[in-house]
């Protein structure tokens, strides 16, 4: 339930039209004003708008008369290449890794986010690089307790909103939309059963296309899954949703909705096994080389559709969208844009939440949605992965192995890690020493960029002195 009354707020506050992470993270990014800097400065005092701050400062879209456009945040391959001839062996039980490689996944961050960013000054590798020399500053001289208020800790209103947008031509080449039904053209093309929710990405002219010199396509995208987590918890609210018609949409952990869709009492069971009225299981047979005791394995690669689950709205699901204004009008008037009120919201279903690293048990939690993490969902988890958000000394990645583990899948993919984080990653015990400072689960540092040149090794030419915090 609480996921999606995060998810309304979101839609009403129009998460489309929130900071990008090419915005609050700026390519060219200014430093703080101070006494020193009085010039070609970020003011942490003014507005976060287009009429205070220049493009070298985080910037919130919505507060622009015109937010500006959706960019495609990837360098897509030929079109010769949208066969993915390398996968072909399991697109049929993995069709969503494909378009994992070819989506434009862009990350949303609501305006209490992007304040808390330029605020703590955690928008370039200097700012971000002199909170961990802080850290590890206050450690060393024995000021521990000056050392945790050095803690990055995003505020409870703080959100997030992460969209994996699918270009036209790959949701046709993939047979995901279609351009007629009836008889009647589709324009631009969708799914005339459960239509997606399209957007027009990118400043290009209208029917651009991928050319052999140029592959960031300019045109109608397809939203198919969303990651999505807000701050009301102190390591965040996790959830992910996806278009019902994704194939694999509850392949290898299922589909769990305690309040949004019901499945009904004659799709609960499975192989003898009754999963409740919320759980929508994956899809199984039976392993056929034994007369006796055959094991259920996966039948991948399918898709979940309605028919076939039983989902049904829920009465209060219901409710709580009308009183939202979610889904209201008859049709997608402008395909070019988002609003709350078209009805293909109503085709996207709650994949499940996340709140902690382990159950009671013991039993480490995961959540994955199929295209956003193609190829690893059985090891995904948004908490482990997301708690390795740090930096170093130098304000990059504060260790190796973003997600990753050794250890590869029955596909050949590697698995990402699982459970909760490993203490080692972020100090270095004996003293301790801070080697890592942890930035709140959140990845979008990746993009941050030095204030002046940098190596080759990304090192920024120099780091402002160690932050200082009043006791």
């Amino acid at each position: 339930m609480f996921a999606w009354v995060q998810l309304s707020e979101a839609i009403q506050d129009e998460w489309w039209n929130w900071g990008l992470d090419q915005t609050v993270w700026p390519a060219e990014p200014w430093p703080v004003c101070s006494a020193s800097v009085t010039s070609n400065f970020c003011s942490q005092t003014a507005a976060i708008d287009a009429s205070s701050q220049p493009a070298n400062c985080p910037a919130f879209r919505g507060d622009y008369t015109t937010p500006s456009a959706l960019p495609n945040s990837i360098t897509r391959p030929s079109g010769a290449v949208i066969s993915h001839t390398g996968l072909n062996n399991i697109n049929d039980r993995n069709p969503d890794r494909v378009l994992r490689d070819l989506e434009n996944e862009l990350v949303f961050r609501n305006k209490s986010f992007v304040k808390y960013v330029l605020d703590q000054d955690l928008y370039s590798k200097e700012g971000l690089g002199s909170r961990n020399r802080a850290q590890a500053t206050t450690v060393s001289n024995g000021k521990i307790g000056q050392a945790h208020r050095l803690k990055v800790n995003f505020p409870t209103d703080a959100s997030m909103v992460k969209a994996d947008f699918i270009p036209m031509d790959v949701m046709m080449d993939r047979g995901l939309i279609q351009a007629e039904a009836n008889g009647s053209a589709l324009n631009p093309p969708n799914n005339p059963d459960h239509p997606y929710l399209t957007v027009w990405i990118g400043d290009g002219p209208e029917g651009a296309t991928v050319t052999a010199d140029s592959y960031n396509y300019t045109g109608y995208y397809y939203m198919v899954a969303m990651t999505n987590a807000s701050k009301d918890l102190p390591k965040w609210h996790w959830y992910a949703l996806e278009h019902v018609a994704n194939e694999g949409r509850c392949d290898l952990i299922g589909c769990n909705d305690s309040f949004g869709y019901q499945v009904s009492a004659d799709k609960q069971m499975q192989n003898n096994a009754d999963f409740g009225p919320s759980y929508v299981p994956p899809h199984t047979t039976y392993n056929n080389d034994r007369f006796t005791g055959n094991d259920a394995i996966f039948d991948a690669g399918k898709t979940y559709l309605p028919a076939d689950t039983g989902e049904v709205m829920s009465a209060d699901l219901a409710t709580l969208l009308a009183g939202f204004s979610i889904g209201t009008d008859a049709t997608d008037a402008d395909p070019k844009m988002i609003s709350g009120a078209y009805p293909a919201w109503m085709n996207y279903r709650m994949k499940g939440t996340q709140t902690a690293f382990y159950h009671s048990t013991g039993i480490p939690t995961g959540m994955g949605a199929s295209v956003t993490e193609g190829g690893f969902v059985n090891s995904a988890s948004c908490m482990s992965c997301h708690a390795q958000a740090s930096v170093n000394a130098n304000g990059q990645t504060g260790f190796q192995g973003v997600r990753s583990t050794w250890r590869p899948n029955l596909d050949g993919m590697t698995q990402v890690t699982m459970g909760a984080p490993n203490i080692s990653n972020f100090y270095s015990l004996g003293g301790p020493t801070i080697t890592a400072t942890q930035i709140d689960f959140v990845w979008g540092i990746l993009g941050a960029s030095c204030q002046a040149d940098s190596d080759t090794s990304g090192v920024c030419a120099s780091y402002p002195d160690a932050l200082s915090i009043n006791e």
